[in-house]
Formats: C-alpha cells, sequence, structure tokens
C-alpha cells in the first residue's frame, strides 16, 4: 500500500482499490493504525477473487466461510445504545434472530467498512467510505453494516459525557483529539450511509438521518468555536510560554480535524 493505486487486472474490468485516498505523507499516519494494513491487503484480495471467481466458485467459497464461527458478523449493535424508537431499526430475518450474519459479502462488506471508518479517523479524505465502495456485489450486505455502524457511533458519541465536556471548554489534549476523530467517524458514516441507501429511506428515516447530521454537524460547530475563543485567549495573553510546542501540534491536529466536513451527501436528501 503506497497511497497511489493498487489494482486487479481481469479480462473484462480493472478494479482500482484507493485510488488516490492518501498522500505520500499522511500527516495523520494512517498506516500506524492497526488493522489498518491487514484489513486493506485482505479487502484487496477478496476483491480480486470475487472478480475471478465463478458463481459455482463463489458458492463453494461463501459455503466455507460459513462452516467457520469466527468468520460470523455481528449486526443490529446499536440497538444497545439508541434512546427511543427508532425509524431506522433492524429487521429481524426471522423469528428469534440474533443478527449473526454468516458468508463470504458479509466479511468484504465489514472489511470495507472497518477501512472506511479507518480512513474517516485517520485521514483527510473527504469521502472514505467511497474509496472502500467496490463494485457492488456486497452492496446489500454492506448497506446494512453501514446503517447499523451510523447509529451506533452517533449514540455512542452522544451519549458520552466526555464529548460534551470537550464541547463546553476546549483543551489542546490527546483526548480531545481522539473526540474529534471519533466525531468525523460517526459524521462519514452518515454521510456513506446516505450515499449508498438515501434514496430507499421513506420520509420518518428521512428526518431522522437528518437529525443525526444536525446533530453532529452542530457538535462540530461548537467545537470550533470553542477552539476559537482558546486561540484568541492565548492571543491576547502576554505570557508567551502559554501554549508550548506540544500543545501547538495538538492544537493544529484537533483544529483540522474539527473542520472537516461530511454534510454534502445528507444535505442532498428531498425535503419532505
Amino acid at each position: 500500500m503506497t497511497g497511489t493505486v493498487a489494482s486487479t487486472q481481469t479480462e473484462s474490468q480493472t478494479t482500482n482499490y484507493f485510488s488516490n485516498y492518501l498522500p505520500p505523507a499522511d500527516p495523520n499516519r494512517i498506516y500506524r493504525v492497526v488493522g489498518f494494513m491487514e484489513y486493506s491487503k485482505a479487502l484487496e484480495s477478496l476483491d480480486a477473487l470475487a472478480a475471478l471467481a465463478t458463481n459455482y466458485e463463489l458458492a463453494a467459497i461463501d459455503e466455507i466461510v460459513k462452516s467457520e464461527p469466527e468468520f460470523t458478523i455481528y449486526t443490529n449493535l446499536a440497538r444497545r445504545l439508541e434512546r427511543g424508537r427508532s425509524n431506522l431499526a433492524e429487521k429481524p430475518a426471522g423469528e428469534n434472530d440474533d443478527f449473526a450474519r454468516k458468508g463470504f459479502r458479509w466479511v468484504t462488506a465489514l472489511a470495507r467498512v472497518e477501512v472506511g471508518a479507518m480512513l474517516a479517523g485517520f485521514s483527510s479524505h473527504p469521502q472514505p467510505f467511497a474509496a472502500v465502495a467496490g463494485t457492488g456485489y456486497d452492496l446489500a450486505e454492506y448497506k446494512e453494516l453501514l446503517l447499523d455502524g451510523a447509529k451506533m457511533h452517533f449514540w455512542a458519541l452522544t451519549n458520552d459525557p466526555g464529548f460534551t465536556a470537550i464541547m463546553r471548554k476546549f483543551n489542546p489534549s490527546g483526548t480531545t483529539l481522539a473526540y474529534l476523530r471519533r466525531l468525523n467517524v460517526a459524521s462519514a458514516f452518515v454521510s456513506a450511509l446516505v450515499a449508498s441507501a438515501g434514496r430507499e429511506f421513506n420520509p420518518a428515516q428521512v428526518q431522522e438521518v437528518k437529525l443525526y447530521a444536525t446533530k453532529l454537524e452542530g457538535s462540530r460547530g461548537d467545537i470550533r468555536l470553542s477552539i476559537e475563543n482558546y486561540l484568541q485567549q492565548v492571543m491576547a495573553s502576554t505570557k508567551t510560554n502559554l501554549v508550548g510546542r506540544q500543545d501547538n501540534i495538538l492544537l493544529e491536529a484537533c483544529y483540522k480535524n474539527v473542520c472537516q466536513q461530511y454534510s454534502r451527501d445528507v444535505a442532498a436528501l428531498p425535503r419532505q
């Protein structure tokens, strides 16, 4: 993975992976994120396999994956965090459904979601999930995991009292930067959900997604204002050592992360 282009050649098509999604030396150091290389290379290889395999071969691969318990993918995890009834609640596949999903497509869909989330949190890519969306053979599974991920990250963040605290009073710290990365991940999930499935939403679901986006961008605006107020206080201070070199690095990183935007897809949703 060089951050340029990796590709798989077939007789009928060329599939590009992560084309131009990162600069040669990414300042957020995504290559240090645990699992990024593993998930990226695995997804690249699995997509190549899907492109080359016949339907008969894919069915055989699917049965092998289903037979191994370690490849079970659990979805609808957000139900444990949600407040109130959701119009986006995932429907059970049948009676006593435990939302344990098995199969080749679930594995590749999860890899897409994981890599997209890492790009959202640790790179400056404006559409991190679009970089890993693939050719669509696992689109249904990908949409379901995007939905669960969007809800889970939204509720986990908004229910966290630590996140509320950094909006009230900004402090250039590693903890603040971590929360801002989580904000970007949640926002990117919501935007990607709209891009992939927004046209399938009914009016009530559209309103709920817009609520997620509005709250996340409102939090982003509050934190940005808090950072700007902090900067004004620093500029007005006569203490030249008020902000040290490490604080300056953290301050710059925080400001860069809070200025990222993922609201374009959500803004395109139809008005009700």
